[in-house]
């Protein structure tokens, strides 16, 4: 197949001469993309959009309604639904029975949600999007776009990350897309399935490429979200366009008082769910008391993880080049120092099955949140345990975390992590921070990004001081 850049101008699109070749893990050629000109992500991103905004938000949530049922069932991009998951899956390294329950299980199900995801976040029902204005306690506020358009920089990591600009899409923002070239078949097919439902065509324009395009996406949109690690986020850190998605540090806690079966089960599982792809995965653990013995019963259980296939059934662990294999064994070997590596399975960290290289899950105990390897996060099964010794402690190990799950029960001390700023979420009472809910803030609310609120008064409006 061939995937075109979409530029707003008909859906055959553009294909460029100069173009990329898309590979499975397996050595087995996907697709050819084309590679889309910075000059032409510069014009289509300058562009001014009305026929998204002029749409009435009920005629916006049918159409996702007709894009998810597309999506689930349809071949808008050329490819029945299985075909979808399979390219998917062979070209990110996520096994493909996660592809298939984060995918086609996610986003049909979403879009036809899209209306409770928006009452969410705005003020006032979902008129607000139609009317621009709300009232509340007795003065009208402008609720308004803070710019023409959202450009997105994507990562190829999870199938769920593309909610995002799908719900931009839904709050009436038209949205320039970049994808990753990690997976370019889930965003393809979404916005394949939008056009097909009946979008406007210039509501979004997917533009592939490389990391070439993050600074012309960034200078050309009114508005900015990016993923990407510490290195992006430092990049545009001052700037107020720019929304970042850096790297999650989600880290678990456990309390003296934690059941200690369940949470190495729990433990377990957070480091483990889809593959340890996801920025919610648990990527550190700090444990009140000693660590030492939750983290060899935690590398027991994870030892025991069957190396297979990505696309067998039930497969759990992801692809990688030997490329990517080689550099995440080298950031680990160069900080390990005297940390104690609780996970030793016969052949190292990377395991190899019919030419295809795996990540095993990794388990490391290190004896202080100084410790270099502490809060790396890695794109596969990584978690790093640490001891501490009082509560203050505790939170200052669980800081910049974008989730912490707390194991145990101490209701002062989830208030102290609910009131630490840099920490996102918090999980409590055994709730997992794997199970995401599109309707809670992630890194806030996008509205609180893509709008802003003005005052707004008419002649007839008496003062508030009459």
């Amino acid at each position: 197949m061939f995937i075109p850049a979409l530029l707003g101008r008909g859906q055959d699109g553009y294909r460029s001469i100069e173009r990329r070749t898309v590979s499975g893990f397996d050595g087995s050629p996907l697709a050819e993309a084309t590679i889309t000109p910075a000059v032409m992500v510069h014009d289509v991103a300058r562009r001014t959009s009305s026929a998204l905004r002029s749409m009435p938000i009920r005629a916006v949530l049918e159409t996702f309604e007709r894009a998810g049922e597309i999506f689930a069932t349809g071949e808008p991009d050329g490819l029945d639904p299985e075909a979808f998951v399979r390219n998917a899956s062979l070209a990110s390294g996520l096994p493909l029975s996660i592809v298939r329950r984060q995918a086609l299980g996610l986003f049909p199900q979403a879009l036809r949600m899209m209306g409770q995801f928006l009452r969410t976040q705005s003020p006032c029902g979902l008129e607000v999007f139609d009317r621009y204005y709300y009232d509340a306690g007795g003065v009208r506020i402008g609720l308004t776009p803070r710019g023409r358009n959202v450009g997105f920089v994507m990562p190829g990591n999870h199938p769920s990350t593309h909610l995002m600009w799908v719900c931009a899409l839904a709050m009436k923002v038209p949205v320039v897309l970049r994808p990753s070239n990690d997976d370019l078949f889930t965003p393809y097919r979404l916005v394949r399935s939008f056009l097909e439902a009946g979008l406007p065509e210039d509501a979004i324009a997917f533009v592939p490429g490389g990391h070439d395009l993050v600074d012309p996406i960034v200078q050309s949109c009114a508005l900015s979200v990016l993923f990407g690690g510490q290195p992006l986020a430092d990049r545009y850190a001052s700037n107020r366009s720019v929304r970042i998605h850096g790297p999650g540090r989600s880290k678990v806690v456990v309390l003296e008082d934690a059941d200690f079966d369940k949470t190495v089960g729990l433990v377990a599982r957070l480091v483990m769910d889809d593959a340890g792809r996801g920025c919610i995965n648990g990527s550190a653990v700090i444990v009140e008391g000693s660590a030492g013995r939750l983290a060899a019963a935690v590398a027991a259980v994870l030892e025991s993880v069957p190396v297979q296939s990505p696309l067998a059934k039930g497969a759990q662990l992801g692809a990688v080049s030997q490329a990517e294999a080689a550099a995440y064994c080298g950031l680990i070997d160069a900080r390990l120092g005297s940390a104690i590596e609780h996970t030793r399975a016969p052949g190292g960290r990377v395991a190899t099955l019919d030419g295809v290289r795996m990540m095993r899950p990794t388990v490391i105990e290190v004896d202080s949140i100084e410790h270099p390897l502490f809060g790396m996060e890695l794109p596969f099964p990584f978690v790093v345990f640490t001891s501490v010794r009082s509560r203050k402690d505790v939170v200052r190990a669980a800081s910049n975390s974008l989730a912490v799950v707390l194991a145990g029960h101490d209701e002062a001390l989830a208030q102290d992590l609910l009131l630490e700023p840099t920490i996102d979420k918090v999980f409590a009472g055994g709730a997992l921070s794997t199970e995401f809910d599109p309707r809670e803030p992630h890194e806030g609310f996008l509205l609180d990004f893509l709008y802003q609120k003005k005052a707004i008064r008419s002649g007839t409006q008496p003062s508030p001081l009459d």
